[in-house]
């Protein structure tokens, strides 16, 4: 019985934790001999073999811990050296953004400095051209003015050259045909002019005249029309309206046309002149010298206003008459031609 015991206790000591190695120590005091000492040596045993498995699983829980820790270390650095080449990158793609800023930056200041300076030198010569283009223009319309009508091409053929989108060289010139006679190469000038400017009442004016003094006075009537339409204030197309319509007798309208000429341009010498003709072809020779007087006050040497004043002398049987005359014709001997001895 006492055997079957001790085999029952010898196996419970080997399994049972130490609290229970202990209570079963307090029942062996029944035992006696070798029984108790060897149940006490397997107690010791038992209590070493639970000691050692709580101290295993105690260290491998320390290995595994450190071995947790050394890897999230591990990853913490890995993490940090990542971020720490991320931001190295980005700095250089930053340094790299900024020289590409920098770069662009400068080609921008020295594009646009090469733009100002080239605007610069475009408005230079631009002021060139349109200095040099007034200077023709006034020359042409001196030299014009004098008689020099070949000269006076040469002026605005140059101009031309210069600027082939401007008008005044081309009404220039076509005015200098005009005078010199070439009414075809002045039309075609005018033509010119008004197909640059549709608006232009001086063009349409000055094509007028040269139409009247080709005969077409129709066509001349047209053109005033449309250059007073454009500008109502043109005294220039009334004159040479008023022109026109005296020419084709009708003295009324010619004389309405003139007044509105003069009182637009009371400096106008021809506008007194044309009106002189109109109020003497209506018999009214007092009106006539009226106006061949303030034509000459503003012109004395106007050849064909001491001309007209004369024959007006004469028709009121006023011998001064002869001394305008004469006067004219030393001015300008092909004016008064066939006035000898004719009232």
């Amino acid at each position: 019985m006492q055997r079957r015991k001790f085999v029952a206790l010898i196996v419970g000591a080997a399994a049972w934790p130490l609290n229970a190695a202990v209570e079963l120590a307090l029942r062996v005091r029944t035992l006696t001999g070798a029984m108790a000492v060897a149940v006490l040596l397997l107690i010791g045993v038992g209590s070493y073999a639970f000691v050692r498995q709580m101290r295993v699983p105690q260290a491998e829980l320390k290995w595994e811990e450190d071995r947790k820790a050394a890897e999230a270390d591990a990853s913490r650095k890995l993490e940090e050296a990542g971020r720490q080449r991320l931001a190295m990158e980005q700095e250089r793609q930053a340094e790299a953004e900024a020289k590409r800023k920098s770069e662009e930056a400068e080609q921008q200041r020295v594009a646009a400095l090469s733009a100002a300076a080239e605007e610069e030198e475009r408005k230079r010569a631009d002021a060139e051209v349109r200095t040099r283009y007034a200077a023709l223009i006034s020359q042409g319309k001196t030299d014009s003015n004098a008689g020099n009508y070949d000269r006076a091409i040469a002026d605005y053929n140059e101009a031309i050259r210069l600027d082939s989108k401007n008008t005044l060289a081309f009404i220039g010139r076509g005015d200098a045909y005009t005078n010199r006679g070439d009414h075809d190469r002045a039309l075609a000038d005018y033509n010119e002019a008004i197909r640059l400017d549709p608006k232009s009442a001086l063009a349409l004016s000055d094509r007028g005249v040269a139409y009247a003094k080709k005969g077409n006075h129709d066509r001349a009537l047209a053109d005033f029309n449309a250059a007073i339409r454009l500008d109502p204030k043109s005294a220039h197309a009334f004159r040479n309206r008023g022109f026109v319509y005296a020419y084709k007798g009708d003295a009324e309208r010619a004389i309405a046309d003139y007044n509105e000429a003069i009182r637009l341009d009371s400096k106008s010498t021809l506008a007194f002149i044309g009106r002189g003709d109109a109020y003497a072809d209506k018999g009214d020779h007092n009106r006539a010298l009226a106006d061949y007087n303030e034509a000459i006050r503003l012109d004395p040497n106007n050849a064909l206003a001491l001309c007209n004043r004369g024959r007006a002398k004469r028709n009121i049987n006023d011998a001064s008459g002869n001394a305008d005359i004469a006067k004219a014709r030393q001015l300008d001997p092909s004016v008064c031609a066939g006035l000898d001895g004719q009232r």
